[in-house]
């Protein structure tokens, strides 16, 4: 079964476990590095594992290659906000992470419904 795995800042952990997500806490690049390496290697995982944007980018070029030229595990780079960032320009980013991801968009309107 696939499931969602998030590699994220220690401070992070809590927001991302309410939601229903598993998580890996994680305070370098290299421990994200070294921690999606045993997930994939090791564990066999083959879901979705998200990294903290910032860890994401650091990653060495090859291994950043190997994950992008691959579908399984899908590993994604998880929007972490800017200082003085509004929510508009992350859930937008979200959005379209999501959107290739998953190939269609969805889209709600200010009550909550499908748009």
């Amino acid at each position: 079964m696939s499931r969602l795995i998030v590699l994220t800042t220690p401070d992070s952990v809590p927001g991302y476990r309410l939601a229903g997500a598993s998580t890996v806490p994680v305070v370098s690049t290299e421990e994200a590095a070294s921690e999606l390496l045993s997930l994939v290697d090791e564990r066999g995982e083959r879901g979705v594992i998200a990294i903290h944007e910032p860890f994401h980018l650091a990653l060495d070029r090859d291994l950043r290659r190997r994950f992008d030229e691959t579908t399984e595990p899908l590993v994604v780079p998880l929007p972490a906000g800017e200082p003085g960032e509004g929510d508009g320009g992350r859930r937008e980013r979200l959005v379209k992470m999501l959107w290739q991801a998953v190939g269609y968009e969805i889209t709600f309107d200010a009550e909550g419904g499908r748009g």
